[in-house]
């Protein structure tokens, strides 16, 4: 399903005033839009400021927090051939200081206030953004006017080169994957020649390997300029202060050249046109694309709701034929829209050895039945149903409103769009609206087809992998930049220092959700807290165990993975399809999962569809059929999508991570099982595993809505006619001891990245002790974008996206692990090894320092203003003080203690918890090429693990 705009926040509800343009100051009022509760909208203010910059702000004072965000009008479609991954590139840029923000400030400043921030890039814009306590507005509107506005006196050579390898290291390490390559293909084959989607956000290799500084400099002239950008500032502010600091800061930032609004030709393909490439895939891929039409256009919401008909339900023809049939693991279809046009796709993931010419007829014969099966009005309504209610359970932040106000302003200006119309569009879709699209776009039209097949050569023993050749059409372009080469740099003038940061005025209180707790008769656990902001009603549902249960022998490894996934199929009281079906024409959502020592259940809902849905819940836990025809299909999907775990690095990396450190136990196996562990699971072993797991004194409810824990527990009264069994879950305590480090490794002959993971068991979970004080210490090693590890192997070496480390808990109270994780360019594997021993040998040796002590206390005390924003935020905090049995305030006593830490404490806790002789080291790469480099490290012979971890592991001495 696809769903734009919205990130997560219900909407405050509003009826529209618009005000005619008034000159207020320097910046004129545009419109407002005032609040009134009972219509689905957002209240705002619109400015324009003298300079061309748009500016919305939209006032929340229900949590002491502010979301500050900055988009530009252009990404990689404003790009010319030859000169592509430019907005891209910028977003890196613009996160290396600027004249005023001095190298990798940016992050630091809003991490110590307890905040959080990004970028993102796609074809039509370019954003950055940052939400923080609101007592950091200023000082967020400095930043975002300093990068506006003094951003090329500070891009030096040397920056411009760290980020030109750190991009180049993150394309590779998403693109050099099973399937990365799809989108480049697929937008060369379905787009013109020189179409401005027809080549991909991040760029051409060879594109960004000969652009210069002076390249980039012209583009940011060109586009990075308050004519060219929308302000929104969404959350617990003043309208009169968010305009005057606005003013302030960007109001001095000159005009850029006018940037005309983007205009591409409908088209159509001339002809049906199809590609095959080849990769290290275990599932062939089979992807047809129809072109469609812009984001807003009349036609979006019918051709949406018809990709949501097509596929979305179990009773839906394309899951017949392909899912039901076992000729596919996957079917999706989907209808992603852009601001020039849009992409009406079917994608098919087959089970191995399928040809992908017989896929391709499958869903082009499946097209043709749908026409001929059609669809009822009660269809309509339900995917209606299930659309819509997305528009409300995902605006909840600022964050979210902020992202649909951006949009709206950038894609429907002037227009006084909001919720409630782009709510509206889909409510008024009919049946013969789908048809007609049908018709339209799709029935006996052209389409644009990918196949990713294995690559043949990879079955041939000893064989490698020879890389995908990524085809840049536009190589030899030498573009004319025309009114680009006459720009030049006009640097702000103010009537204040814009060196002198702006100082943050007094934090506000945060308020620790209230709640209340209750246990049923039967040991069952629950908390409610009230949330009056939304309509929808939230349920976490945890029953611990999971995979803890499993012995590998009577209960194989897996099974509590197969059992979660069983209970969303059917009921003794529906089948499967009439089951999804009830529960969608309600608005809701109902599902289970396993990923670990637990089995979750999620539910969200209207509160005035709350009985109806828990009656579902009711059936789907209590009363699950446990139907042969399920388990049978479920199962071969699952199993087969293990065998392809092989090829994903990262799976295969935790795999020999967790069977290093805890052994041939639970803890060391992945929760899904390996492939021949799934194999075994029987039908009988899943009714088994739930008779003996389905234990109400290990089950915990979470409850986050308008409701009271009276109106929460009689709903749910069915949990308190559960009967109690005797359950005691497994403890474990044998794990193996390591006395030098060592490195064990899983081969993958042609990776062009190396996944390295290194770590040791460390302790169990505590609130305010050992475990606390163990991810204080971490949080400036390796917790935070400006960690020591982060800027040296990404931001000084450009070796890897990302690198990070954290101290994990285990399950009740054992032990849990400490682990650095990060991927690297495969010829700087033992380099990278060195350093990250490095950084860690001197943080032990040398301790933190007072400027890391001071980030520290401050970042990780702060950040509580974020933590109960939303209603997922809630309920993750309250499942903690469940699930942990915790005070309410426990979040203060440990912000007392962080910020009674001495240094010298610190560096005894370091001592105490960084152990370098305790590392163990996991690389998943190249075994041919990286032999010689890693045994030269000194950590002896290497020890060679399979790809599900098998393998005897030696245990060395001294």
């Amino acid at each position: 399903m696809k769903i734009k705009l919205l990130l997560s926040a219900v909407a405050l509800i509003y009826c529209t005033v618009s005000t005619k343009a008034q000159t207020l100051g320097p910046s004129k009022l545009v419109e407002r839009v005032e609040a009134k509760p009972g219509d689905a909208k957002i209240s705002y203010a619109k400015y324009e400021l003298a300079n061309g910059l748009t500016l919305l702000i939209h006032e929340d004072n229900s949590a002491p927090v502010v979301h500050v965000e900055v988009t530009y009008k252009v990404g990689s479609s404003r790009e010319l051939p030859g000169r592509s991954g430019f907005a891209h590139f910028f977003e890196h840029m613009m996160f290396q200081g600027s004249e005023h923000v001095a190298d990798e400030e940016h992050f630091k400043i809003v991490q110590e206030a307890g905040g959080n921030m990004n970028g993102t890039t796609n074809r039509d814009r370019t954003n950055y953004f940052q939400t923080v306590p609101s007592n950091m507005l200023e000082t967020m509107l400095w930043l975002e006017a300093d990068r506006m506005g003094f951003l090329p006196n500070a891009f030096t050579n040397e920056k411009f080169e760290v980020q030109r390898s750190t991009v180049l290291n993150e394309k590779s390490q998403n693109y050099d994957v099973p399937y990365g390559f799809i989108s480049e293909v697929k937008d060369q084959l379905l787009y013109p020649k020189a179409h401005p989607y027809s080549w991909p956000i991040i760029g051409f290799t060879d594109d960004l390997d000969k652009a210069t500084r002076d390249d980039l400099n012209l583009f940011f002239l060109k586009y990075y300029s308050p004519n060219n950008a929308i302000v929104v500032v969404s959350g617990d502010v003043v309208e009169s202060e968010v305009l005057a600091l606005t003013e302030k800061y960007f109001g001095s930032i000159p005009k850029g050249p006018e940037v005309g609004k983007m205009y591409a030709a409908p088209f159509r393909l001339p002809e049906s046109d199809f590609k095959t490439y080849y990769d290290d895939i275990y599932f062939p891929l089979t992807m047809m694309v129809f072109p469609t039409v812009p984001t807003y256009h009349a036609d979006e919401a019918p051709l949406d709701l018809l990709s949501e008909l097509m596929s979305g339900g179990k009773n839906s023809v394309f899951y017949k034929n392909f899912i039901k049939s076992e000729k596919a693991v996957d079917i999706s279809i989907a209808h992603p829209t852009f601001e020039l046009s849009g992409e009406f796709m079917l994608t098919a993931v087959s089970y191995p050895f399928t040809e992908t010419k017989d896929t391709r007829d499958l869903l082009k014969s499946s097209l043709k039945e749908f026409e001929e099966k059609g669809f009822t009005d009660e269809d309509l309504a339900r995917v209606k149903e299930s659309f819509i209610k997305n528009f409300y359970s995902t605006l909840e932040s600022n964050a979210g409103k902020a992202s649909s106000l951006t949009s709206y302003e950038m894609l429907k200006p002037g227009q006084s769009y909001n919720l409630d119309k782009d709510i509206e569009r889909y409510r008024k879709v009919s049946k013969a609206d789908i048809l007609r699209v049908f018709n339209k776009y799709i029935k006996d039209k052209n389409y644009a087809c990918i196949m990713v097949e294995r690559d043949p050569a990879l079955n041939q023993a000893g064989a490698k992998k020879a890389p995908f050749k990524s085809f840049n059409p536009f190589a030899s372009a030498q573009p004319d930049y025309g009114d680009l080469k006459g720009l030049t740099y006009n640097r702000p003038i103010d009537d204040f220092d814009r060196s002198v940061r702006p100082a943050p005025t007094k934090a506000k209180i945060v308020k620790v959700p209230e709640f209340e707790k209750s246990q049923f008769n039967n040991g069952a656990k629950i908390i409610v807290s009230p949330n009056e902001k939304s309509d929808r009603v939230l349920v976490y549902l945890t029953l611990d165990g999971g995979q803890l249960l499993e012995d590998g022998k009577k209960v194989p490894y897996g099974t509590a993975y197969l059992t979660a996934a069983m209970l969303n199929e059917s009921t003794k009281k529906y089948p499967a399809a009439e089951l999804e079906e009830a529960i969608e024409k309600l608005g809701s959502t109902i599902s289970f999962s396993s990923s670990g020592n637990s089995i979750n259940g999620m539910v969200s809902c209207y509160k005035e569809k709350l009985t109806e849905t828990i009656e579902l819940l009711e059936q789907m836990l209590i009363s699950p059929n446990f139907e042969t025809g399920d388990f049978n299909l479920l199962k071969k999907r699952l199993e087969e999508s293990i065998a392809n775990q092989r090829t994903n690095s990262s799976i295969v990396g935790n795999k020999a991570f967790s069977r290093v450190i805890y052994g041939d136990n639970p803890l060391g196996k992945y929760y899904t099982g390996n492939y021949n562990d799934f194999r075994k699971i029987k039908i009988d072993h899943i009714v088994k595993y739930y008779q003996q797991a389905l234990a109400p004194q290990h089950l915990k409810m979470v409850v986050v809505g308008n409701l009271s824990i009276e109106e929460a527990k009689k709903s749910l009264n069915f949990i308190n006619e559960m009967e109690k069994k005797e359950l005691a879950i497994p403890v474990f305590t044998e794990f193996p001891t390591y006395v030098k480090n060592q490195l064990f490794m899983v081969n993958k002959s042609y990776a062009s990245q190396s996944q390295l993971m290194l770590g040791y068991r460390a302790m169990p979970y505590d609130t305010y002790e050992d475990f606390f004080k163990a991810n204080i210490v971490n949080f400036v090693l390796g917790g935070n974008f400006n960690s020591r590890l982060n800027l040296n192997i990404r931001e000084d070496k450009g070796w890897t996206y990302g690198i990070y480390s954290y101290f994990a808990p285990g399950p009740m109270n054992m032990p849990g692990y400490f682990m650095i994780n990060a991927s690297v360019k495969a010829e700087a594997t033992d380099s990278a090894i060195v350093e990250i021993n490095n950084i860690i040998q001197h943080y032990y040796n040398n301790g933190i320092t007072d400027e890391e002590l001071a980030f520290t206390k401050s970042a990780l005390v702060l950040s509580d203003a974020l933590r109960y924003e939303t209603t997922f935020g809630k309920a993750n905090f309250l499942s903690t003080i469940l699930s942990r049995d915790l005070d309410q305030d426990y979040r203060q006593k440990q912000a007392a203690i962080i910020n009674g830490l001495t240094k010298e404490q610190v560096n005894e806790y370091i001592k105490k918890f960084i152990q370098p002789d305790a590392i163990q080291l996991v690389v998943v790469g190249n075994y041919d090429d990286l032999k010689t480099k890693l045994e030269a490290l000194g950590y002896g012979k290497i020890q060679l693990l399979d790809s599900n971890a098998e393998g005897k592991i030696k245990i060395n001495k001294k």
